[in-house]
């Protein structure tokens, strides 16, 4: 990397942790569209995981008061699973039409979520584990792990409990990638360098967001929430309708 790419690499990531700082997630919605701009899916993914890992296990500790594994460890298991086909397609290239079809569906859950009454009952089981298991199979694809959220966000009383449980499951989930990757020969000279200028980027970041967090509201957080969800959706369908023209 010269020196603008490292650069340009460090702020984007810088960005999308402020974000992460601020809500708990939506680093990757940030910056994967940015990097990609320059670099492969197949550079980004495994450059980010680390530090994914590191900092997501930073959140957990933080927020270890409010962590509730009978409500976590069901959904992480079947994340897990979905990690396995996500990490081999992933070897085989990014399906463009399906990362589309992810940002039109991750759309739609938002704009429930905008506009569900208050009091509207938990989802069953069977729903919470397929959407586990797709947002694994997008997590080892795409290094996007959003579906399981729609059901965290509705059955989670606080911004902390959201986050202490969201990033449990995020740094369960890296740790298996890891695995895979090193299994699949995943980590290359490309990603460990962009993994190196990552780090002190992602924690500028999350220093920033959290300053903001401490300023917003526990109603304005979970809107925050929402809208960083239904980005998510928007960003995923943009980036992969570029790529299809």
């Amino acid at each position: 990397m010269d020196v603008g790419m490292v650069l340009f690499c460090f702020f984007s990531i810088a960005l999308g942790f402020i974000i992460k700082g601020l809500v708990g997630f939506g680093d990757p919605l940030v910056y994967t569209p940015l990097l990609s701009v320059a670099l492969p899916n197949s550079t980004i993914t495994p450059g980010m995981l680390p530090v994914s890992l590191v900092l997501n296990a930073r959140v957990v500790w933080q927020n270890r008061d409010h962590f509730s594994p009978r409500l976590v460890l069901p959904i992480a298991a079947f994340v897990m699973l979905g990690i396995i086909p996500g990490t081999l397609l992933l070897r085989y290239g990014s399906p463009t039409v399906l990362k589309l079809l992810l940002g039109l569906v991750i759309i739609a859950m938002g704009v429930e979520m905008l506009t569900r009454k208050p009091g509207t009952g938990r989802p069953s089981a069977l729903l919470r584990s397929v959407m586990s298991f797709l947002s694994g199979v997008t997590a080892g694809l795409f290094g996007i792990d959003l579906l399981f959220l729609a059901y965290l966000e509705r059955v989670t009383q606080n911004r902390e409990e959201f986050r202490s449980n969201v990033c449990f499951v995020f740094l369960l989930e890296s740790v298996f990638r890891v695995v895979l990757y090193l299994w699949n020969g995943m980590f290359t000279r490309e990603s460990l360098l962009l993994c190196a200028v990552a780090l002190p980027a992602a924690f500028l970041g999350m220093w920033a967001g959290a300053v903001l967090d401490r300023r917003v509201s526990d109603r304005l957080s979970h809107r925050f929430i929402i809208y960083v969800f239904i980005l998510g959706g928007v960003s995923n369908s943009i980036y992969a309708l570029l790529q299809l023209i």
